[in-house]
C-alpha cells in the first residue's frame, strides 16, 4: 500500500484566502487571570517571533517561518523557499523585507533565511533539551490558506516517526501531532505550553484528520550550526 503525504505549503498547494486579518496586540486584564492559560502565555511571548513569506503575484502569505537569531536568522522549510536565491518576509508589524537564502538542507526539508534589519526583532529558538512527552500539549503557529496567525493546538502524539517526501528523501525520527495543521502552515513553530521551540512543521497525512508531522527542534540546531557562524 502507498502511504501518501502532503508538505503544508501554499505554495505548493496553490491555495489562498481572499483576505489576511492582521494580529492585533492586546493588554491582559486583571479580571481576566484564570483566562490566561499556559497555551495564551506561549503564544504571547512567541507570536511575534513567527513570519509569513509571501507569494510575489498574489501578495499574500504561502508559507510560515520562524526567527531563531537576533540578527535576522530565519528557520522554514525547504518546500516553502523551493529554489529562490531571495525571498519575501513579512514580520508581525506588516513589515516586508528581502531574505536572502542562505542554505538548504533537503534531507530535513529545513531552509535558512536572512534578513538584514534595524528593527529590533523577537527570536524563538530551538529549544536546547530534546526532552519531550508524548500525550503533552503543543501549540501550532502558521498562516494556513492566508489567515494570518493562526493558532492550533493539541498534543504530541507520538515520536521516532518517519516519513518519505515526494522527493523521495527520508526523513527519521520526526514527531507526530494531532494539532490541526494546513496549507501555509509549512515552516511553522510546533511550541510546548511554555513557549519552547520544539520543531518545525511540515507535513501531514493526505485523508487523515489529526495526523501532522513535526521535524524536532535538534535537527534545527544542526542546520543552523552548518549554515550560521
Amino acid at each position: 500500500m502507498i502511504t501518501r503525504y502532503a508538505l503544508v505549503s501554499a505554495f505548493f498547494a496553490g491555495i489562498l484566502c481572499a483576505g489576511a486579518s492582521s494580529v492585533q496586540a492586546q493588554k491582559d486584564d486583571p479580571k481576566d487571570f484564570d483566562r490566561i492559560s499556559p497555551v495564551v502565555r506561549a503564544v504571547q511571548k512567541c507570536q511575534a517571533a513567527v513570519v509569513a513569506f509571501m507569494n510575489p503575484k498574489t501578495g499574500r502569505p504561502m508559507g510560515t517561518g520562524v526567527i531563531v537569531d537576533g540578527r535576522g536568522i530565519i528557520v522554514t522549510n525547504v518546500h516553502v523557499v523551493g529554489d529562490h536565491k531571495t525571498v519575501t518576509v513579512q514580520l508581525i508589524n506588516k513589515t516586508e523585507h528581502t531574505g536572502e537564502v542562505l542554505g538548504l538542507k533537503g534531507d530535513y526539508d529545513l531552509a535558512v533565511v536572512k534578513i538584514s534589519t534595524t528593527e529590533k526583532l523577537d527570536v524563538l529558538p530551538p529549544c536546547k533539551s530534546d526532552r519531550v512527552y508524548v500525550g503533552e500539549d503543543v501549540i501550532a503557529i502558521g498562516h494556513p490558506y492566508g489567515y494570518s496567525y493562526s493558532i492550533t493546538r493539541g498534543i504530541l502524539s507520538a515520536t521516532g516517526r518517519k516519513l518519505t517526501l515526494p522527493s523521495g528523501v527520508d526523513i527519521a525520527d520526526i514527531y507526530q501531532t494531532d494539532a490541526p495543521i494546513n496549507p501555509g502552515n509549512s515552516g511553522g513553530p510546533l511550541m510546548n505550553v511554555h513557549g519552547e521551540l520544539i520543531g518545525i512543521n511540515f507535513a501531514t497525512r493526505e485523508g487523515a484528520g489529526g495526523i501532522s508531522f513535526t521535524i524536532p527542534s535538534k535537527r534545527v540546531r544542526e542546520v543552523l550550526a552548518e549554515y550560521v557562524k
